[in-house]
């Protein structure tokens, strides 16, 4: 029998909705009954507790006991990896969370062993967050600006954030999506994946050549 869940989406483009709601209708086709679908457009830098879509589902599964919600991907959540992480341990402390798209949690028909995967996830993530505040280096008086501004270009992501990616991208996340999680584009992720080469996967759209050549640069 399936059960009742309802369905968020936060797009970005024209035509997403479409996609993605179609998406989620496969995705759901023999587990849960989609009784709503709730839906924000360009939200991503507007935190989910502020966007209106994202406020009525969570209004709807209080108020008709529907335990189940089932997103389109991580990203989708927030913008900021922080913000969505944060979402994502408020939601799974009161609702089964499923992913559409590269749902690395496991655990589709047993809600408990899934919020439990999903808890230590966060947990892990908070874990790897708290060292890299621990072990950031002090900044040197010597690369500060006379205005207490350090000399030169931070780092995008820090040791922590590094280690995180990593170990979503070991769990399947495209690179896409890893640069909407961590705000970073798709050349500093090449960077840091370029000493893990079983990680950087085929570019998408790459040209494919004839017979006998060398492949061209690796797609995503």
């Amino acid at each position: 029998m399936k059960r009742a869940a309802v369905a968020y989406l936060n797009t970005r483009k024209k035509g997403d909705f479409a996609a993605q709601k179609n998406e989620v209708e496969n995705y759901c086709k023999y587990r849960f009954q989609i009784v709503e679908i709730f839906h924000d457009h360009r939200a991503n830098a507007t935190p989910p507790e502020k966007r209106k879509g994202f406020v009525e589902m969570l209004d709807y599964c209080a108020a008709n006991n529907c335990p189940e919600i089932v997103i389109y991907d991580l990203a989708g959540l927030a913008r900021d990896m922080d913000a969505g992480l944060a979402t994502l341990k408020t939601l799974n402390d009161q609702y089964t969370v499923y992913c559409v798209n590269n749902d690395f949690f496991g655990f589709r028909d047993d809600p408990e062993l899934r919020k439990e995967a999903i808890g230590n996830f966060a947990a892990f993530m908070d874990q790897y967050r708290e060292s890299a505040r621990k072990t950031a280096p002090p900044v040197s008086k010597k690369t500060k600006k006379e205005d207490g501004r350090p000399i030169g270009r931070p780092k995008a992501l820090n040791e922590g954030q590094v280690e995180a990616l990593l170990t979503i991208r070991q769990a399947g996340t495209s690179i896409s999506q890893i640069c909407r999680m961590f705000d970073v584009s798709r050349s500093t992720v090449s960077k840091i994946l370029a000493d893990y080469p079983e990680l950087k996967g085929e570019w998408k759209g790459a040209r494919q050549e004839p017979a006998g050549e060398m492949e061209g640069e690796p797609k995503e």
